[in-house]
């Protein structure tokens, strides 16, 4: 984490257009009032989430875990890492089975609340990369 210190802001947009496509509201305002410590987490978060990956975890794994973490908190906009499990070579039907580990372990309110929202945005995003695939 030593080499980001002293970055602050232009480190977390940097990372998070690169990761995200976007840098997300909830980062910019924290940023405004602590930019080091931002900085510090999202170089943690890089450390995770490393490209190529390291552990014993794939890309497509971990946004597979984040997405099941995110449904099961009953997270109303569970979308983001659904989005990126897509992105890292996920199926839509791999999404439907995290939320279906997720309503068996939580109840069917974690599908209600939260899994419908991240199944949407898998949907959404496979064909996004389907019409990709078949522009080039």
């Amino acid at each position: 984490m030593g080499d980001e210190k002293g970055k602050g802001m232009e480190f977390v947009r940097d990372y998070s257009k690169a990761y995200y496509g976007v840098v997300p509201d909830h980062y910019e305002m924290m940023g405004r009032y602590l930019p080091e410590s931002m900085a510090n987490w999202i170089a943690l978060r890089k450390s995770v989430f490393e490209v190529p990956p390291i552990g014993a975890f794939s890309l497509r794994e971990k946004e597979l875990i984040c997405t099941a973490i995110e449904i099961a908190n009953l997270k109303p906009d569970s979308t983001l890492h659904a989005r990126l499990a897509i992105r890292e070579g996920a199926t839509p039907k791999d999404i439907a089975e995290v939320a279906f580990i997720c309503i068996l372990l939580g109840g069917m309110m974690t599908y209600i609340v939260s899994g419908v929202n991240a199944l949407k945005a898998a949907e959404e995003e496979y064909e996004k990369l389907m019409k990709e695939k078949k522009g080039k």
